[in-house]
């Protein structure tokens, strides 16, 4: 089994928002360990500058602008303006196909019913993200059943809110930390499979038996 979180950055709320930075790692679960990490840029803010200032948009970036994150959205955004860096934005068809690959490497020796992929909502990240693979027409990496909520799990889990600290090195609201943040937040919480875990320890030693339900 492995477990991959999923976190994006974006100007929307909306599937067809634009897409600023895509941010994944892969958790074991049985051991909580974090084995890989995926960061990329979309440099779509410069590509779709048409859809980056629709009113979804604009209430997002004016979220952005708060004084806990406006110092990460001006390091997502600037990055590639002419005459301030060197290079030119990329085409955000890569950055997709890059992660396509990174998920195909990292999920490559397990069975795909041993692949989860986890997200906030069912209508943000995933649903952002697959509408941009079908903007690019790029052949999304999962299938649709190894879709999973991360809220949902973690109030099924009664995982308390803010219990498991910010240790990442970097600021929150960068994709990447932001992933590996909710990742240990469902391991911490049981979310991953550890009572599932526990009833098979005692199903095999105790010979216990599922009794049917009456009909």
């Amino acid at each position: 089994m492995i477990d991959i979180i999923i976190d994006l950055e974006t100007l929307g709320t909306r599937p067809g928002c634009v897409i600023l930075e895509i941010g994944a790692c892969a958790i074991d679960p049985r051991s909580g360990e974090i084995t890989a990490n995926f960061s990329r840029r979309l440099d779509e803010v410069f590509t779709r500058q048409d859809e980056a200032l629709t009113m979804d948009a604009n209430n997002t970036i004016n979220w952005w602008h708060g004084p806990e994150t406006v110092k990460t959205y001006y390091t997502l955004v600037r990055r590639g303006l002419p005459g301030m860096f060197p290079r030119t934005p990329r085409d955000p068809h890569c950055p997709l196909c890059e992660f396509a690959a990174w998920f195909s490497e990292v999920t490559s020796k397990h069975d795909p019913k041993e692949v989860r992929i986890w997200a906030n909502g069912p209508s943000f990240d995933i649903a952002i993200l697959q509408s941009a693979y079908d903007r690019y027409e790029v052949q999304r990496p999962w299938i649709c059943w190894q879709e999973r909520c991360v809220r949902t799990a973690l109030e099924m889990a009664n995982y308390e809110r803010g219990i498991i600290g910010w240790i990442e090195r970097g600021p929150r609201h960068r994709a990447l930390n932001d992933a590996r943040h909710e990742a240990r937040k469902l391991y911490f919480s049981g979310a991953l499979g550890e009572v599932s875990s526990i009833m098979l320890r005692l199903r095999q030693r105790y010979d216990i038996k599922a009794r049917a339900v009456p009909s």
